[in-house]
């Protein structure tokens, strides 16, 4: 392929994603402070009612009410938040296979990290991004996660601890950690596209058809929606990761992510249990900016 052309593919590929990532982060964002927002209302009288808020943007007033799906009757337009996520995934996606899967691999191999050939390369990158979401959603959809949540977060943390390492040991450093931002985007969409959405879908038909409506799906679908949101800052992190090598060519380059994709977590924990758990949040902050400060150190000394 012509090498200018290759480099507008790119340059386009890249600026979508970007555009359809902000979109969906901000959506996202956006939702998880609605949600920790609403107050109810005691004179309200509508079925289903859980809350409301009140905002100003614009000149104007915006009246926001969260209703339960059953209770509350179907509207005839309902706005889906969905194709952001896919979007982003996809663009994402097209991104990593033009940078690191053409031209033999030059930017995925490093002789220097490891002597991995480009075929057991490409299996290895592939299976970090698809093969670890069956792994994640099967903890997830298990009855022991479901009664011990922290059980789950212990799997997970370890799975992505274990992944940074393999990666890092095997691949290039920076196609190490773009891999791991895959495979958390990939968490993220398929949350989006396996389980919000189905079950959103199937609350919705229940609700129109009159019938009783599973809120235990409901639940289901925000407690992904509560994963995605601890995966936003590590991913934006790992987004910006390829422009500053101190990171990614740090000789425990696995640990370097790992640390910040934790500070990441912590300081969006800030965020989401700041109105909830002032306290608690302003500790998160501190952890999370301590472990930033303290890798900026680790990585020029």
């Amino acid at each position: 392929m012509d090498q200018e052309l290759f480099d507008w593919l790119l340059l386009i590929g890249r600026w979508v994603h970007i555009t359809v990532a902000v979109t969906w982060i901000g959506t996202s964002i956006f939702f998880m402070w609605m949600d920790r927002t609403f107050k109810p209302n005691p004179n309200s009288t509508r079925p289903g009612h859980v809350g409301e808020l009140w905002m100003v943007h614009g000149g104007g007033f915006y009246h926001v009410e969260k209703l339960l799906l059953g209770p509350t009757k179907v509207p005839d337009e309902l706005h889906w938040f969905k194709w952001e996520s896919y979007w982003t995934w996809m663009s994402g996606m097209f991104l990593v296979a033009m940078y690191f899967y053409t031209d033999g691999g030059g930017y995925l191999l490093d002789s220097s990290v490891s002597d991995i050939t480009y075929g057991p390369a490409v299996a290895l990158s592939l299976f970090s991004i698809f093969g670890s979401w069956f792994f994640y959603d099967f903890v997830w959809e298990t009855e022991l996660t479901k009664k011990n949540a922290l059980i789950g977060h212990i799997l997970t943390l370890a799975w992505f601890a274990g992944m940074s390492y393999v990666l890092c040991k095997f691949l290039n450093g920076r196609a190490a950690y773009i891999h791991i931002g895959g495979m958390l985007g990939t968490w993220m969409t398929a949350n989006v596209f396996m389980r919000i959405i189905p079950r959103q879908l199937k609350m919705v038909e229940a609700s129109a058809k009159g019938e009783p409506v599973n809120q235990d799906w409901g639940k289901n679908a925000k407690n992904r929606s509560t994963h995605n949101t601890y995966f936003t800052l590590p991913v934006i992190f790992i987004m910006l990761s390829n422009h500053f090598p101190a990171t990614y060519d740090h000789p425990h380059n696995a640990f370097v992510l790992l640390c910040i994709a934790l500070a990441g977590a912590s300081i969006r924990e800030y965020f989401v249990i700041r109105l909830q758990k002032p306290q608690r949040a302003i500790g998160m902050a501190i952890f999370g900016v301590a472990i930033l400060i303290a890798m900026s150190w680790y990585t020029h000394t």
